[in-house]
């Protein structure tokens, strides 16, 4: 029985390309045999009110018939309401989630491998407008019974979370094993990263999950002075990835669930799809310490 080892992907700073990273790792884990092991069974879960990660894998019409069956991410923390109040948190009645199968919608599916997606909905915000700690005990438990039972159902759960200090931040690293942390170029990066290990240590979120850096959209040839700097950081160096996801156009290109790497045949495509093995490789090796190169 599977027994998910669950990785919250956010960066306090936006713009780092989480839902990009989220959707590649997601998507290659699954239809791929990485470093030797078998292809994984993912779940995906949109936990962003812009559901970008949404819009990469599902069709517009596929994706509004699945909110308007409620099968979002909103589902999860409380029970569905006709009409939201964006001004009044709804305290969920009912502290038991549903099952992950009635809210996971298949993107890809073989006799080995597996990608769900659980979507995200601009709703999700009215969660954060009405965000009193009063209200978040009954939130924050279902969230945490709801990881459960995705815990034995895959192998990998990835959890493209909303950046910033909120109930969504809070309840994912709650329930999260590693933090998945995506730099770019930026001379403000080390300060995210920096906002970013605080939040993970505060107090309240009573876990600490791993954490774990990857350089996004970097220089093909060469070293980056964002990288390079935090790579040479006594505290943050120990903590990237050895490789870089690079820029590609074609990493930039997934749209409804097509235009990805492994089936595109545009220029520069199998550069870009062996960086991404080469990233899957060592992302698979700092949440599994027993996978050796």
């Amino acid at each position: 029985m599977p027994n998910a080892t669950v990785v919250t992907v956010m960066n306090m700073k936006g713009g780092v390309g989480k839902s990009t990273v989220t959707a590649h790792l997601g998507g290659i884990l699954a239809r791929y045999r990485v470093e030797s092991q078998s292809q994984k069974k993912v779940l995906l879960i949109d936990y962003d009110p812009q559901f970008n990660l949404s819009q990469t894998y599902i069709p517009a019409t596929q994706y509004f018939a699945l909110e308007s069956a409620n099968k979002t991410t909103l589902s999860i923390i409380q029970e569905p309401h006709k009409d939201l109040d964006p001004f009044q948190l709804q305290v969920p009645g009912n502290l038991t989630p549903p099952d992950p199968s009635a809210l996971a919608h298949t993107i890809y599916s073989s006799k080995h491998g597996q990608l769900d997606i659980i979507p995200s909905t601009l709703d999700l915000m009215y969660v954060a407008l009405g965000d009193t700690e009063k209200k978040l005990a009954p939130i924050e438990e279902r969230f945490k019974k709801f990881i459960t039972l995705c815990r034995s159902q895959y192998d990998i759960i990835l959890i493209d979370c909303h950046p910033a200090g909120s109930i969504f931040t809070k309840t994912s690293l709650q329930n999260s094993d590693h933090v998945l942390i995506p730099v770019v170029s930026s001379r403000y990066a080390a300060r995210g990263i920096g906002l970013m290990m605080k939040f993970i240590q505060a107090k309240s979120l009573g876990t600490n999950p791993k954490p774990h850096i990857l350089f996004n959209s970097m220089p093909r040839n060469g070293i980056d002075k964002t990288e390079s700097t935090i790579r040479l950081d006594k505290t943050l160096g120990p903590l990237c990835l050895p490789n870089t996801l690079k820029w590609y156009k074609v990493f930039e290109e997934p749209f409804e669930g097509h235009g990805f790497v492994w089936s595109s045949g545009k220029p520069y495509s199998t550069s870009a799809f062996t960086n991404l093995l080469s990233v899957s490789a060592d992302f698979l090796r700092s949440i599994q310490p027993s996978v050796t190169p």
